[in-house]
């Protein structure tokens, strides 16, 4: 196992430090993979999560921390359970949900943290959007949050989900209904979950090699690599990279996708004469 030593590790999370308050408020939402970050002698795995959640609250210890606790089961089986339901996308995630102060009751796209309640709090009958005007991307947009990737890349990201929403340009992705119920401190509520997914079969593919460079030439992320290139940390401001995204869509509606996905995506809307929708491929 290759470790940073103390020093260097040090150097580096002062760098992420002194960036990181430059870049937006008191937010930071933390997206994570740390299967190659093996910054620490640990004991156990409880010990390997313990060190990391205590090496993040040491960089960011001015920050609210936010971890998204995706989980997609309610899109098959109609059921949130805010209290029992894993995240599936990390095990630092899962980690984070028994030491964070709530999670929200958006089914799905969910995300754990400390510091304000980020949205309303949801209601038998409502129609969610988690990547709308009201969600908790578009708080974290508004109050001009820090959006940091711990040992992920930009690839790993969902809010080019939220630009691609409010950007009102999507064209290749179609609205979707999930009806169910969520639990939440023993009370259930029946909701509708609906968001723009991606046709099945043939899928819809980014370009993250080029979303990432461009980032880059315009200076709008900081990042920092260890172990032959391996990521470590990546900074950027949420609010400055989503507006401009936007301002990329609104120029090219298909900014995002990579060329294969162009070639057969671009014709089929062109010969529709509209965006996707549920019918051309359910």
């Amino acid at each position: 196992m290759i470790k940073l030593d103390s020093k260097t590790l040090s150097k580096i999370n002062h760098n992420v430090k002194l960036n990181s308050s430059n870049l937006g408020n008191n937010n930071v939402l933390i997206h994570s993979d740390i299967k190659n970050l093996f910054l620490f002698d640990f004991k156990s795995k409880k010990d390997y999560l313990s060190k990391h959640l205590n090496n993040i609250y040491d960089i960011f210890s001015e920050f609210n921390i936010w971890m998204p606790t995706f989980n997609y089961d309610f899109t098959k089986s109609g059921v949130y359970n805010t209290k029992e339901d894993r995240s599936q996308i990390g095990i630092l995630n899962d980690y984070f949900r028994n030491f964070c102060e709530w999670r929200t009751t958006t089914p799905v796209f969910n995300f754990s943290g400390n510091g304000k309640y980020p949205i309303n709090k949801i209601q038998s009958g409502d129609i969610i959007n988690p990547f709308e005007f009201g969600s908790e991307f578009h708080y974290l947009y508004e109050n001009d949050s820090v959006h940091c990737h711990y040992g992920s890349n930009i690839s790993h990201s969902t809010l080019f989900h939220y630009i691609e929403g409010i950007s009102e340009k999507l064209l290749y992705r179609y609205p979707k209904k999930f009806h169910g119920v969520i639990i939440n401190k023993g009370v259930t509520n029946k909701v509708t979950l609906d968001y723009h997914v991606s046709p099945l079969k043939t899928r819809v593919e980014y370009d993250w090699n080029k979303i990432h460079l461009d980032l880059l030439k315009d200076n709008l992320i900081h990042e920092y690599k260890i172990f032959n290139g391996v990521d470590y940390i990546m900074i950027f401001s949420i609010k400055k990279v989503s507006d401009y995204w936007i301002n990329k869509l609104d120029y090219d509606p298909f900014y995002f996708l990579d060329e294969k996905s162009k070639k057969w995506v671009i014709p089929k809307i062109e010969k529709l004469g509209r965006g996707f929708e549920m019918n051309d491929f359910e």
